[in-house]
């Protein structure tokens, strides 16, 4: 039996995620790693997009923690200023990517959904 390359396996190995979850979390952790200043943060994910190491040990890094921290920040204050149909929609498109169902953006036509570029200004979700 074959150990799978990098790309096939799990980032979340112990959760039941589709496999389009789990390739927009690589997706997103790549783009993560490309915009990281620190070395030592963009080794580490690397460790983690190639099964060297876990997202739980990469989650527990203070570096990493540093670096996300005002990331994560940015993200949620994008959260709370949507409006109630805004926020509906991304509500029901999160919830139809964790089912593997296409988003609403999807059955309108507008392709795959996946990490947004860095000039796009949207971060990664």
């Amino acid at each position: 039996m074959s150990t799978p390359a990098p790309d096939d396996q799990p980032l979340l190995p112990g959760a039941a995620l589709p496999a389009r979850v789990q390739q927009h979390l690589r997706e997103s952790l790549t783009l993560i790693r490309d915009q990281a200043q620190d070395p030592g943060v963009r080794r580490r994910i690397d460790d983690v997009l190639q099964g060297r190491s876990s997202l739980r040990d990469l989650a527990r890094d203070d570096a990493f923690s540093t670096m996300m921290t005002p990331l994560v920040e940015r993200g949620m204050a994008r959260l709370d200023a949507l409006s109630p149909q805004e926020r509906a929609v991304a509500e029901a498109d999160a919830a139809a990517l964790g089912r593997g169902e296409p988003t609403q953006a999807e059955r309108d036509g507008a392709g795959e959904p996946g990490p947004a570029s860095p000039a796009s200004g949207q971060g990664t979700w």
